[in-house]
């Protein structure tokens, strides 16, 4: 059995066998702030008998990707759109229909790209995977490893590091793995403390012919290639200002400013998930790196893995400035 809470004053109850989608459903009307909601309701299915497992009681499943080279972001890579829509998105997605697997993590290197998900019908997880793996229209190399830990893959070294160096990084990199992996069992777990699961309504992916219009017009009006920008140098077409973080009530003055002025469709490159329509809602939703903007190209905002957000486009400048009329050291300031 599956509990959720799709919102702040609703609980989802589904029931059935992992693997399938769920028998039966149900929605509960809680009236209390979510968290509290799904403690108290999980309290009654721990007394019928139904138990939160311990994670090393589950089984992993890696996927393991090996993709062309590529030294960027990922959604800067030209095979990016294919290997989502085709494998990654659709894995997802049936994983979290029926019930079958959590995320728990990603690394990548050197052209490995390892996906983790806790599985808990390990037979059917794989069954599925290879289903979207054959249907997939443009194919990649795809090792399925299921097993009671992560696939490891060992990080390549340089042949030119001495071989002393080289051993000191093995035993590093076993160290902090092995504590990655036993970090669990050192502390205790709270049965009741719900997992992150991406359900729900999930923006829509922008992918072939549409995707590359965008991503070549980002690049020639404002230079950016799905990868790191660098505004304050001749990268940036136009005038920029920046902010080393901002507080909530300024990123809503701001997204109701988009909202009065936006040319739908509205977009997000996310340089590590890809090309998205989101709402104004959403503009401000924690991009790690990446640029929104809409249909018009007019202005963009990008969001730094250094926590800056840059604002350019005439109008969204002048409208950041008045904001900050009343501080403006806070403007373009390290």
């Amino acid at each position: 059995m599956r509990l959720s809470a799709p919102s702040e004053t609703q609980l989802h109850v589904e029931t059935g066998c992992c693997g399938v989608k769920p028998e039966n459903e149900y929605f509960i009307e809680t009236g209390q702030e979510s968290a509290a909601a799904l403690r108290e309701e999980g309290e009654k299915w721990l007394a019928k008998g139904y138990g939160k497992p311990h994670p090393h009681s589950l089984q992993v499943m890696t996927l393991h990707f090996q993709m062309r080279r590529w030294t960027g972001y990922p959604a800067g890579a030209p095979w990016y759109d294919d290997w989502t829509s085709g494998y990654l998105d659709p894995i997802q997605q049936v994983l979290d229909e029926t019930c079958n697997g959590i995320p728990r993590g990603s690394e990548r290197f050197s052209g490995n790209y390892m996906h983790y998900f806790t599985v808990f019908n390990t037979d059917l997880a794989q069954e599925a995977v290879e289903k979207i793996a054959a249907a997939a229209p443009v194919k990649f190399l795809l090792d399925i490893h299921i097993a009671n830990r992560e696939k490891q893959v060992h990080i390549p070294i340089d042949p030119n590091v001495p071989e002393y160096l080289r051993s000191l990084f093995r035993v590093v990199e076993k160290s902090a793995r092995t504590i990655a992996h036993e970090l669990p069992v050192l502390f205790t777990s709270d049965p009741l403390q719900p997992e992150f699961v991406p359900n729900g309504s999930a923006p829509r992916r922008i992918i072939g012919d549409q995707a590359k219009f965008l991503r070549q017009t980002l690049k020639e009006k404002w230079h950016f290639d799905s990868n790191f920008w660098d505004p304050l140098t001749e990268v940036s077409p136009s005038e920029v200002v920046f902010l080393n973080g901002m507080a909530e009530d300024k990123k809503q003055v701001v997204a109701g400013i988009i909202r009065e002025r936006v040319r739908e469709p509205l977009y997000l490159l996310d340089c590590e998930a890809g090309l998205f329509e989101i709402s104004t809602d959403q503009v401000f939703g924690g991009a790690h790196e990446g640029m929104v903007f809409d249909s018009s190209f007019e202005w963009v905002i990008y969001f730094s893995h250094h926590y800056t957000i840059t604002f350019s486009g005439e109008w969204l400048v002048k409208a950041v400035k008045e904001l900050y009329a009343e501080h403006p050291e806070l403007l373009n300031a390290w």
